[in-house]
């Protein structure tokens, strides 16, 4: 599992670098690799925390199609508004990864935060589908 966190970090710091260039102008012979590693991991890392409840293999489909989803959007709308170009779009796939992170990270903080009190406060019961035949 640590390794799988480590890539998992190098890939987010590679496509954030890789935006960060694009986002601000500079050429590289790099960037265009960076940025298509950011399009194509940003969207599906930002939503996997906001699906703790599905199976991983669910949660990996759901955050694919996710990254699908928001590239195609964000690309559609700039199209159709006339205002794309590549820096207003990686910098708008950019902020959308960042607010579902954010909306992500405060989940994480309020369902733990309901968890820890009901964990403490009921006691411990081997038998938890019993109040399904209670009259």
């Amino acid at each position: 599992m640590p390794v799988v966190r480590i890539a998992l970090t190098a890939l987010t710091i590679a496509g954030l670098t890789g935006a960060a260039l694009t986002s601000v102008g500079l050429t590289s012979p790099y960037a265009g690799w960076l940025t298509l590693l950011f399009l194509l991991t940003a969207p599906a890392l930002a939503a996997w925390p906001l699906l703790p409840s599905l199976a991983a293999p669910t949660r990996a489909i759901v955050s694919l199609s996710m990254t699908f989803i928001v590239n195609t959007t964000v690309a559609q709308l700039m199209l159709s508004l006339g205002l794309w170009s590549p820096r207003r779009g990686v910098t708008a796939v950019l902020i959308i990864c960042l607010l579902v992170a954010s909306i992500g990270l405060l989940f994480a903080r309020r369902t733990a935060r309901r968890a820890a009190p009901a964990r403490s406060a009921a006691p411990a019961r081997s038998d938890r589908e019993d109040w399904l035949f209670e009259r």
